[in-house]
């Protein structure tokens, strides 16, 4: 019996020494912060980490500005202070074991080695503070631009009463998009390289409020200031075709065919598209052959020159009957449009517009199918 005790009380001190042997293999690190004044500084977060093997410590210095963690096995660890008014400062330490390890940090004495230290910081403060601000003002004016956008895309199948309260809420909307983009640009001052994102959202929320002059001349002051993006002279062409300047917008295609020869398509459709939606068909006649020609795949600009050219038929006395002259190229360009797309949306009228055309063509008095109401989009 005694000897099974001898037996157990040799077990427990062992179980002892072990314990107090890792306890003096393990090391300790503390400290004092203080602050600018060179006052203690309480609440500052202390962050001991071990890069190599991933232990972390999070602790706060108390109101003396005092921080302290036991049980830090032997290594190198970063000690990170993180504060609310600078920078987050980091020192690499090596701890031994069974040691104190002290890491001071005064930011009255950084300061003091760094004068311009406290400037610099205040200038990332207020970076950081006009960032958040532009952001906010940015992210309200896209928010509302992208719920107009909703309204539109809905308004082709509401009934006319409806699509009047639509349009309400479109331009309020187009109005809350105006007003937090143009405080985004305030925000963001002329030498911003976010500017001219900004200014083409802005020349965007203008278009969708049919404030055309004012979306030309922001999609210009984008275009000034990002001069190899061909999108905002197409934006800038596309509103002054809006506005009935023809001859700007079409100066504008020219400029783009320098920068980008696969967008020059798109701003020549896009002047012929306005100018088609107004019913100008023998002016959009130009600006669709041109985008043809620049982009002859495009099916949708064949079949706009088609009904364009259609329309523009003169009619003259033969053998004292009045017969329709038909334009060269506008049974080619129906016949593009099927050829592109044989199962288009706008394929049974062109096949129609084909037959009316063989039908003038041999002297039979009759009419050709017009156009419908339905607009089409610029891109």
């Amino acid at each position: 019996m005694r000897h099974w005790k001898l037996a157990l009380t040799a077990a427990v001190l062992a179980g002892t020494m072990a314990v107090a042997a890792a306890a003096q293999s393990m090391g300790r690190i503390n400290g004092t912060v203080k602050d600018e004044n060179g006052n203690p500084w309480p609440g500052v977060t202390v962050v001991i980490q071990s890069p190599d093997t991933g232990a972390k410590f999070t602790l706060k210095t108390d109101s003396k500005g005092k921080y302290m963690q036991m049980g830090i096995m032997p290594g190198v660890y970063t000690i990170t202070f993180e504060t609310t008014k600078f920078p987050a400062q980091v020192y690499k330490v090596r701890v031994e074991g069974g040691s104190e390890l002290t890491q001071d940090i005064n930011f009255k004495e950084l300061l003091a080695k760094n004068p311009g230290y406290l400037e610099a910081m205040k200038k990332e403060a207020a970076a950081k503070k006009q960032f958040a601000q532009l952001k906010q003002y940015f992210e309200t004016g896209r928010k509302a631009m992208d719920q107009v956008h909703t309204l539109q895309s809905q308004m082709a199948t509401q009934p006319a009463a409806q699509q009047t309260q639509t349009q309400q809420q479109i331009q309020q909307l187009s109005q809350t998009a105006i007003t937090s983009l143009t405080q985004a640009v305030q925000v963001a001052g002329p030498t911003n390289s976010n500017l001219p994102v900004i200014l083409g959202n802005l020349a965007l929320a203008y278009q969708d409020a049919g404030q055309h002059d004012k979306a030309a001349d922001t999609f210009v002051k984008a275009s000034q200031l990002e001069p190899t993006n061909p999108n905002y002279l197409l934006g800038a062409a596309t509103n002054l075709a809006y506005g009935g300047k023809i001859q700007e917008a079409s100066a504008d295609c020219e400029k783009i065919a320098a920068v980008s020869a696969t967008t020059v398509g798109t701003c020549w459709r896009n002047i012929g598209v306005v100018l088609y939606n107004t019913n100008q068909l023998q002016a959009a006649v130009t600006p669709l052959q041109k985008a043809t020609q620049v982009n002859p795949n495009d099916a949708d600009a064949w079949f706009l020159l088609g009904n364009a050219l259609m329309n523009t038929m003169q009619s003259k006395m033969v053998n004292g009957k009045l017969t329709a002259v038909v334009v060269p190229g506008t049974v080619e360009a129906f016949q593009k449009y099927l050829e592109l797309a044989p199962n288009g949306p706008e394929a049974d009228q062109a096949r129609q517009s084909l037959m009316a055309l063989q039908q003038l063509g041999a002297g039979v008095d009759t009419k050709f199918i017009a156009p419908g109401d339905k607009k089409k989009k610029h891109r």
